[in-house]
């Protein structure tokens, strides 16, 4: 069995560690994301990313999954990410594709929380 609360953490990881290898092995070549600021980045714009971000802790909450055909599962989870000044709360989604390469993501989106409303 797929541990998607595994491949989640890995890619959170990967980004917080601007770890180009990591990214490429766990985002599909069309992944796309719709972030948590309403931007959409691509996989390359991803990858050639190498702004300094501020440092963070990042926890996922209530992760559920939910198969929606023959390897393609959805996962989604609240995301908790602590910086030094602020935690910030929203609502994820992945979609996740069973390739030749293993397990890759192929779209993500962050829905930031309501003010107040967080996981439990």
């Amino acid at each position: 069995m797929t541990d998607f609360a595994a491949l989640e953490n890995a890619i959170w990881a990967a980004a917080s560690a601007y770890d180009r290898a990591a990214i490429e092995e766990l985002l599909a070549p069309e992944f796309f994301e719709l972030s948590r600021s309403g931007r959409k980045y691509t996989r390359e714009e991803l990858l050639t990313d190498t702004s300094e971000g501020r440092p963070s802790e990042h926890r996922l909450h209530g992760l559920e999954t939910q198969t929606i055909g023959p390897g393609v599962t959805l996962v989604t989870y609240i995301s908790e990410t602590r910086y030094p000044d602020e935690i910030q709360w929203a609502s994820r989604s992945t979609l996740w594709a069973e390739t030749p390469a293993g397990w890759q993501a192929r779209f993500h989106q962050g829905t930031p929380l309501p003010e107040g409303r967080n996981a439990p």
